[in-house]
């Protein structure tokens, strides 16, 4: 088969340990290749499956990703995930869809550019002091701070330069997260595979490497997992690839983000996982 793993500009040569998925392809005997996916020369219907991994920057193009989305299904291109998964998980709207699946999602508003009222009224609303503002569709935290009750002000300011452009959530803060870490847990084709914790440097709450945040190989405890499964055994069609963001308050296990488009899977992090993923991505090409 020929396989592509897509990426962007910025990252020509895919990043960490997505790398990995180039030679462990290759083991099983198949060509790979790394287009950009808004690259106009790719001839994207040559390859027997497009699977996306570093398109960091859809998020700053998403008109134009979605007309790339919409260009590969007129031409009845394998894509992984599907489409049908991709546009479902473009926004996080799903996350209020999954609540009312019985997933324990942290207590999070919906802001439409034309909401009128403050974070002052919105945090009321949730009951809290501290939340995370984050864009309905966004990567890498990407327009994400930390709002505080007592200091509103400053960042009723700075939302208010972003507020009309766009969907926004406000999410309850969950201490947890500095305080003992953000779980990531990795699915192939709905099985668990393995997962890491990140925490966020010292004075900060944002757990990615690009804000200084440090990634840990660590097995989830069991019961943990069987949570995930749980929330993930809710979506209408599995996932090739799935990692499931969250945090640990007592033993129950809260969906942060569900991220099924390009998500980093921290493959260098477990001996197996990217022949693991390799394996997945060919069963599922052949299965559809």
């Amino acid at each position: 088969m020929k396989i592509a793993l897509v990426t962007c500009q910025a990252q020509l040569d895919l990043y960490g340990g997505e790398k990995l998925l180039i030679s462990a392809l290759s083991g099983l005997g198949h060509d790979v290749a790394i287009p950009v996916w808004d690259d106009a020369k790719v001839v994207w219907s040559e390859f027997d499956a497009v699977v996306l991994r570093c398109t960091w920057d859809y998020h700053q193009k998403l008109a134009q990703f979605h007309v790339w989305m919409d260009a590969l299904e007129s031409r009845q291109v394998c894509v992984i995930n599907p489409l049908s998964i991709l546009r479902w998980n473009i926004n996080k709207r799903y996350l209020f869809e999954m609540a009312k699946h019985t997933a324990a999602v942290i207590p999070t508003c919906l802001i439409e550019p034309s909401d009128t009222r403050s974070l002052a009224q919105m945090m009321e609303a949730l009951a809290v002091k501290e939340a995370v503002l984050k864009p309905l569709q966004s990567a890498a935290a990407w327009r994400t701070i930390r709002v505080l009750a007592d200091d509103i002000v400053k960042a009723e300011d700075q939302f208010a330069h972003w507020r009309g452009e766009q969907e926004f959530l406000l999410q309850a803060f969950m201490p947890e997260v500095v305080d003992e870490g953000e779980w990531s847990l990795m699915f192939f084709n709905g099985v668990y595979s393995h997962s890491v914790l990140k925490r966020a440097k010292h004075g900060d709450f944002r757990v990615q490497s690009d804000h200084g945040g440090t990634v840990h190989a660590l097995e989830c405890p069991m019961h943990l997992q069987v949570q995930a499964q749980a929330m993930l055994a809710q979506l209408e069609h599995t996932p090739c690839y799935a990692r499931l963001d969250a945090v640990v308050r007592g033993d129950a296990l809260y969906l942060m983000e569900l991220e099924l488009i390009e998500p980093e899977l921290f493959l260098e992090h477990h001996p197996e996982a990217a022949q693991r993923c390799a394996r997945a991505i060919i069963q599922y090409a052949m299965s559809h």
